[in-house]
């Protein structure tokens, strides 16, 4: 008994999990790392007064927070707030090369980052400056694929309002010349024009359009030539049109290919009555196809691309960041599809980290990216995390839009309802700024936000419709492991698994674990995972084999056990069972085991029928799901099942076998045992009954399935394997000793 109890608190206080890790491996393995406190003090003493104030919330010691808020009030002023701090030469870049903030924004208090580049550009001379006294390369880059007319990308206007283009049937090639970004590009387009003479009155409108764009489609399909050529040219703020003689080279394309893919660009009549259908595309010298991506709006882009010149001048991206915003930028005026799509979709993550924090605060944080995939990966956190507050502002804008065609007698409950929404308005921003502050703080602290989003992202959900719950779960186990420090959080995004939530067990066994040596199987836990589980198992499985031990030693012998089993035999029993129980106390300890997680949770709906849930395995899209460890776990236990209940039977079959009785005898008590032979199909069924009512209760088909099929499997295979190699045989014998007597 005392080392069933010394096990036992060593294996089931063993910090170490499969699908989890441990607050106790956390606290261990944060010990002497860098702490959320550490880096408020880093952060204080750099004079980062907008960082620090994104840290403060987070702080746990509330003396300390209130130390650290005192002194982020002593040092604050209002150019200090706008700017968020910094060096002196952070100060200076601020007044005289961004030129602070301007009125309009200053008086609503909006002193987010592309304000402040906003303003910069709007001055005139930022711009100019950098490209006059920078020397460094990759920022030069960038200001020389800064547009300087326009969005890139702004030629399908012009050419597809002039008349020439959809007046007449065809393909029509348009050249491309002098538009940033699209070097050696041209335009394919395909028009279907219907006369307003030719239509059939009887015809709808879809109709129509239809057999357009048929005509369209069917133009470039068997496309062999007879292309009319054009050219649009870029000349500043103009583009002019013009067309070109028939003597041009087409790029070997796939026009099959082409008129399945090409876009649906303009639809409806002309200014002459015809009904016209322009489908087209961009393509390159290849003859291949190109999809380009939405860019920021014009009045918006700029700005963010000489904001960010100057945040790489300042230093205030790495390294590595730097380099891949300069090469992407001389890439995409080459033509690059892929590097112009990863410069288009840097500026968008980038605007987005500029709406939501000041200067410095955006400065600290894009300084602990190591390159551009982590800008994008924050960028993608907090768009996640905001999705909440645009859902309540749009929900706010619909409902004031809708009071305003109310009659004024309905208004009033019209009215309480817009409140109501802004109400809740309120708890989600507040939910959304303490969820960024927490995104904020694990990347400075472990600078590493693509293995925080992929932490995110990862978090196990269990329910339908439960990403935005699992979201919030895994930013309260980052904030948790935070407060252990920088090792604690790393570990944490290394393991990319959820925090364990303790139960009965761990707080029973957790007052005595350390006493019994638990802080080496602690350290075991984050430094040798695998040793610290297998350590685990075997401490389990050992205790129970001592209860086992301990319970056929002090309880009464039963009147029918007249002999003993073979000593393997008895052993291998004990073990078997032990194993039993120790894995289905490890599926108590850690249920999720037992859950699909994301990606694996089955959409369809509940079938209720024994017929339609057997004819659901037979199923394709059954087919193409692969085995999950849930399927695997499931078939272990009842595998295992089966190997204890072959053990006893084994035992009992010894016993007779010791017993110095007559054949005949032994004969009638083998025939008195045949239940227990059969009990491993008893189980077998009973372990398909029940994983066929898992599959109606539970959303997960694929599992329950595999169990029902596996247990009626097992048992028939072992309690067979045991009647034809083990019973049959001995009863044989028996009944040959039985006519000798």
């Amino acid at each position: 008994m005392p080392l069933f109890v010394l096990l036992g608190v060593l294996g089931f206080g063993s910090p170490v999990f499969f699908s989890a890790v441990s607050d106790a491996s956390l606290q261990d393995v944060g010990k002497g790392s860098k702490t959320l406190d550490e880096e408020m003090v880093r952060q204080l003493r750099q004079n980062n007064l907008g960082p620090a104030e994104m840290l403060l919330p987070l702080i746990s010691s509330v003396e300390r927070r209130d130390e650290f808020s005192n002194t982020i009030s002593s040092g604050m002023t209002p150019e200090m707030e706008i700017s968020g701090g910094g060096s002196i030469f952070d100060l200076l870049a601020f007044k005289t090369y961004f030129g602070g903030l301007d009125e309009f924004n200053l008086d609503r208090k909006r002193y987010e980052a592309f304000f402040v580049y906003n303003r910069a550009t709007v001055r005139g001379d930022l711009r100019q400056r950098l490209s006059i006294e920078s020397s460094n390369t990759n920022v030069r880059a960038l200001l020389d694929a800064i547009p300087k007319h326009g969005r890139p990308g702004d030629f399908w206007q012009p050419v597809l309002s002039q008349r020439i283009i959809s007046d007449f049937s065809g393909v029509k090639i348009v050249n491309l010349e002098e538009f940033p970004y699209f070097p050696n590009r041209k335009m394919v387009l395909s028009v279907g024009t219907l006369p307003a003479d030719e239509m059939d009155g009887n015809k709808s409108e879809a109709e129509i359009r239809d057999l357009c764009l048929k005509n369209a489609r069917s133009a470039l399909r068997y496309y062999s030539g007879g292309a009319i050529w054009y050219e649009v040219r870029k000349n500043n703020a103009d583009s002019i049109f013009s067309k070109l003689d028939g003597n041009q080279t087409m790029p070997e394309a796939d026009f099959v290919d082409l008129a399945e893919r090409l876009s649906l660009l303009r639809v409806g009549r002309t200014d002459t009555g015809d009904y016209s259908v322009i489908i087209g595309g961009v393509m390159n010298e290849e003859g291949k196809l190109e999809s380009n991506g939405r860019w920021l709006p014009y009045p918006i882009l700029v700005p963010m691309m000489v904001g960010t010149a100057m945040a790489m001048e300042n230093g205030y991206y790495s390294a590595e960041a730097s380099f891949e915003i300069g090469k992407l930028a001389q890439q995409t005026l080459l033509g690059n599809l892929e590097a112009k799509e990863k410069f288009r979709s840097f500026f968008w993550a980038a605007h987005q980290l500029a709406r939501k924090m000041n200067l410095m605060q955006m400065a600290e944080l894009t300084k602990s990216c190591p390159d551009l995939t982590g800008v994008f990966d924050l960028a993608a956190m907090i768009r996640m995390r905001n999705r909440p507050l645009s859902v309540s502002i749009g929900r706010i804008k619909q409902k004031a839009r809708e009071i305003n065609f109310l009659p004024t007698a309905e208004r009033v409950e019209a009215d309480e309802e817009l409140n109501k929404l802004m109400e809740d308005n309120k708890v989600i921003k507040k939910d959304f700024e303490s969820e960024m502050k927490v995104i904020y703080a694990a990347t400075l602290l472990s600078g590493d936000p693509s293995a925080l989003h992929r932490f995110i992202e990862s978090y196990p959900v269990y329910e339908r419709n439960g990403d935005e719950e699992a979201a919030v779960s895994a930013l309260r186990d980052v904030r948790s492991a935070m407060y252990h420090g920088e090792g604690a959080l790393l570990h944490l995004l290394e393991q990319n698994k959820p925090i364990h939530q303790g139960g009965v067990v761990e707080s029973f066994t957790a007052p005595v674990f350390p006493i019994l040596g638990g802080g080496l199987l602690t350290y075991f836990s984050h430094q040798y995972r695998d040793l610290a589980l297998t350590i685990k198992i075997v401490l389990i499985i050992s205790s129970f084999f001592f209860l086992l031990l301990f319970l056929s030693k002090t309880l009464p012998r039963p009147s029918y056990l007249r002999s003993n089993s073979h000593f393997f035999l008895r052993w291998g029993r004990r073990v078997s069972v032990a194993m039993v129980w120790g894995l289905l106390s490890i599926l108590v300890l850690e249920p999720t085991l037992l859950q699909t997680a994301r990606g694996q949770v089955s959409v369809a709906g509940f079938d209720f029928a024994l017929a339609n849930l057997l004819a659901y395995a037979n199923d394709e899209s059954m087919a193409d799901q692969n085995l999950t460890v849930v399927t695997a776990i499931i078939a272990g236990v009842f595998l295992l099942i089966q190997v204890a209940i072959f053990m006893i039977c084994l035992s009992r079959i010894s016993q007779v076998k010791n017993e110095e009785l007559r054949a005949s005898l032994k004969l009638d008590l083998l025939d008195n045992e045949e239940n227990l032979f059969d009990l491993g199909l008893y189980v077998g069924l009973g372990g398909t009954v029940l994983s066929l009512i898992l599959l109606l209760v539970l959303d997960v088909k694929q599992d329950a399935l595999i169990g029902a099929y596996t247990s009626t499997l097992f048992g028939i295979l072992f309690v067979a394997a045991l009647k034809i190699f083990v019973v049959r045989p001995y009863r044989n014998h028996l009944l040959v000793r039985q006519s000798e007597e």
